[in-house]
């Protein structure tokens, strides 16, 4: 029997991640990322980045970005439920801001 087929609407892992860094290194930069779902992308970036505010609104999300952190030791991304509309207009500075699959 023929193996299953894996489709996904998403680029294999890190296709994003060298597309963005044709343009920008990710490594030792402050991140804003808008929309992080449950962290599929935060995941492949977290460990060069100096550190990461990511959000989405969708609580589930959140929560099982939240349970991969603990599993994967992940220390340097700060996971959060809210939306850009939210966002204090005088908040941390951030290096980059990334919206991937989010609009």
């Amino acid at each position: 029997m023929p193996a299953a087929l894996d489709i996904s609407a998403y680029p294999p892992d890190g296709m994003e991640v060298r597309l963005i860094e044709r343009f920008t290194t990710l490594k030792g930069r402050r991140i804003l990322e808008v929309g992080c779902g449950d962290g599929r992308l935060t995941f492949q970036y977290a460990p060069t980045a100096r550190e990461v505010l990511a959000f989405d609104p969708d609580r589930a999300s959140i929560e099982d970005a939240l349970d991969e952190q603990a599993a994967l030791g992940v220390s340097n991304v700060d996971f959060r439920v809210g939306s850009i509309e939210h966002l204090p207009a005088r908040g941390a500075p951030f290096d980059i801001a990334l919206f991937s699959w989010s609009l």
